[in-house]
């Protein structure tokens, strides 16, 4: 199998099968004018997987100057995804979309840092996700799209709501102190 091909189809790189269908520091659903900075080839240390990251600048807004990370997971999901092949047909459906709109000549091999040098100082417009929150209640940043810069325009996100939980017990007993007894139960007027 060849580096653009998926198993889950054809590698279209137009934004249906590139962008992110669901899914701050930044607000969620903020768009922004941003410029590749970074994009490399990374590996994670502590297993071992590939992917490629792509550090972007955001140029306007209110978020003006911060940055954002992008990882393409074009090489396979890892040990989080819940569809590693679905994962993958999506980054592979990106990159060739950041091909297409930067007019880069993409090869047929896994890119190198070398090929991904072509990007940098390219500029487009974003659109930032929120994730949930984790079980430490941190919430990461994650471009969703990437569209063309021209006549793209900067918008602050709403953000994800807060949701509190709470448990709630319906039955009496819930609401006792654990060394309280229950109270008596008045039963005189039973007829047996």
């Amino acid at each position: 199998m060849s580096f653009w091909e998926s198993e889950l189809g054809d590698v279209t790189g137009k934004a249906e099968d590139a962008f992110a269908k669901q899914y701050t520091q930044i607000p969620d659903g903020t768009k922004a004018l941003a410029k590749i900075e970074s994009f490399t080839n990374q590996v994670y240390k502590d297993s071992g997987f590939k992917y490629l990251n792509i550090e972007w600048t955001l140029m306007d807004g209110d978020f003006k100057g911060q940055k954002v990370q992008q990882k393409l997971k074009v090489y396979g999901g890892d040990k989080f995804d819940k569809d590693p092949a679905k994962t993958r047909h999506r980054a592979l459906n990106m990159l060739k979309l950041l091909y297409g709109l930067f007019n880069v000549k993409a090869t047929n091999a896994n890119p190198t840092d070398q090929d991904l040098a072509s990007f940098l100082g390219k500029i487009a417009g974003l659109k930032i996700r929120e994730t949930e929150p984790n079980e430490n209640g941190r919430s990461y940043n994650w471009v969703a799209e990437v569209h063309p810069s021209q006549g793209f325009k900067a918008e602050t996100g709403a953000g994800l709501p807060v949701v509190a939980y709470t448990s709630v017990s319906s039955h009496p007993t819930s609401r006792m102190a654990s060394n309280d007894t229950p109270p008596p139960i008045d039963d005189s007027d039973l007829p047996f």
